[in-house]
């Protein structure tokens, strides 16, 4: 019998449930969370939870911001403090961010601490600096940038931009469908929309 499964009983269950209702979430949207990520429910509330919450705000993620990056990624609760987190964090500072930039990520995406730093963030970074030749800044106003895939995404249309000497934030490269993103910078799109018939066009 697995450990989630032991450990979900009533009083276990009353507990979390009055832990997030203490951070103002609705009953629907606890339903939700623990749908999501049922591993909350072996965790210990005081050694894990409340240590994840407290932590989180002792980073910068106000008690204002935290119902909305728990939500966004509740994942954060059960992840290890020393073992992820920290890591993650202490990596994007050696790029020289400073807590508040990180913290500000974080609110506005909330998995960004989940990535692995080898296998995500490192050659993310590393294209961007090294071949887009963005500054690591660049990143913090679209953390968004890490959810995407680097062969599949990224370098493909950073090498459609390049070659239209296209000058692009990371937001306008990656925030678009590929149907928006072909109509904006590959001219698809506006190519099979007949322009309009003047009045003194003949018939």
């Amino acid at each position: 019998m697995s450990k989630i499964i032991l450990c979900n009983d009533d009083d276990v269950e009353k507990s979390i449930v009055l832990l997030f209702e203490n951070m103002d979430f609705d009953k629907k949207t606890i339903g939700r969370i623990l749908a999501r990520c049922p591993e909350i429910f072996a965790a210990s509330i005081n050694k894990t939870l409340q240590r994840k919450i407290e932590f989180l705000g002792g980073v910068g993620v106000s008690k204002t911001f935290l119902p909305g990056v728990i939500r966004k990624y509740p994942e954060l609760l059960v992840s290890d403090i020393d073992k992820t987190i920290l890591q993650r964090i202490m990596y994007l500072m050696k790029l020289g961010l400073s807590e508040e930039d990180i913290a500000y990520m974080v609110r506005t995406f909330s998995p960004l601490l989940g990535y692995s730093i080898e296998g995500v963030l490192r050659p993310k970074i590393e294209f961007l600096v090294n071949s887009m030749e963005k500054p690591v800044r660049d990143v913090v106003g679209y953390p968004r940038y890490f959810s995407y895939s680097l062969e599949k995404k990224i370098k493909p249309r950073f090498w459609v931009l390049k070659t239209r000497d296209i000058k692009f934030s990371l937001k306008d490269m990656l925030g678009k469908n590929d149907e928006e993103f072909a109509a904006e910078f590959m001219g698809i799109g506006r190519m099979l929309v007949c322009p309009p018939v003047s009045s003194n066009d003949s018939l």
